[in-house]
């Protein structure tokens, strides 16, 4: 990595981390009005089958004005059109675009960026929509550069496109080089140690629900569904009576009767159970778009 990339990088953490709360406040709700009214502006256009940023037809495409919309495989469009738009978009603006159009259709489920449903790499990604599914990853080597490598020497990513789980861009046919803007980006999160973090307004993933903070509040607020395919959450709860307590049969048959007729967990409900203690396991349900990575599938959990 460029040292002055990396000074540059380690100021701007500096800089973003020393402002004060009012401060950091007044570039959050600036950020977010500032996506809000993009994301609106997709939105209208997309609704109309037109992209928001070139204003022609989301299923055709034009050689000479390369454009976001190319990732939703217009007619015709080939894997060696793609090149001049991975040189004009970088990682966060595709990234975040695809984001929209998968959010447009279903939010969280159609996003995975779970570290744990990754393989530890920097950066891992699916993103669905519909019948077509994309993936960004970027190993650690990926964005130090391969030494000695001919197409990979340079900080980069990689990039992989399906439709109808069939490949149209395979994650070895490009070797994409993060811009300068994006590695001082980058640099700057590494520098922050975990204070300043990548966020997509109008596109949030699993990551954004999927841990400690956030989970006890999705149980207590998700509903159960006869279909599990359809599910973003599956949840075991391991239910045990406390220390020298017994818990009564007849609480536990009326804690499941109240779940299902209600149409909730389990777990939303097991509060109410006289001298239990309880474990809530979660995984991600059937619904929500499995991880494709550069080696194997989805683990078990």
């Amino acid at each position: 990595m460029d040292d002055d990339i990396k000074s540059k990088g380690v100021a701007l953490a500096e800089r973003i981390t020393s402002l004060s709360d009012e401060e950091k406040e007044l570039v959050r709700r600036s950020q977010i009005e500032e996506a809000n009214a993009e994301f609106s502006a997709f939105v209208h256009a997309f609704d109309e089958g037109k992209c928001y940023i070139c204003a022609k037809p989301l299923k055709t495409y034009s050689s000479s004005s390369p454009c976001l919309h190319w990732f939703l495989r217009p007619k015709g469009i080939k894997k060696k059109h793609f090149d001049p738009v991975f040189e004009k978009y970088g990682f966060f603006q595709i990234q975040t675009y695809l984001r929209w159009v998968a959010s447009h259709d279903g939010v969280l489920k159609n996003i995975n960026d779970m570290p744990q449903e990754g393989t530890g790499k920097k950066f891992e990604v699916t993103i669905k929509y519909r019948d077509i599914d994309w993936s960004f990853s970027c190993a650690h080597s990926d964005y130090s550069g391969h030494k000695n490598s001919i197409n990979g020497s340079f900080p980069h990513y990689h990039f992989q496109m399906r439709s109808d789980s069939k490949p149209f861009i395979r994650f070895n046919d490009f070797h994409i080089p993060f811009g300068e803007k994006e590695l001082v980006q980058i640099e700057a999160m590494d520098a922050s140690e975990g204070k300043i973090v990548p966020v997509f307004i109008n596109g949030n993933g699993m990551s954004d629900v999927f841990n400690d903070e956030m989970l006890e509040t999705v149980l207590s607020q998700s509903f159960s569904v006869d279909d599990e395919s359809e599910g973003m959450f599956h949840s075991s709860t391991i239910i045990m009576a406390e220390k020298g307590k017994k818990i009564s049969g007849e609480d536990l048959d009326a804690l499941f009767r109240e779940a299902k007729e209600k149409g909730v967990t389990v777990a939303s409900l097991v509060h109410k159970l006289p001298n239990a203690v309880s474990r809530t396991m979660v995984t991600p349900g059937d619904a929500v778009v499995e991880q494709a990575t550069r080696k194997g599938g989805r683990s078990a959990k």
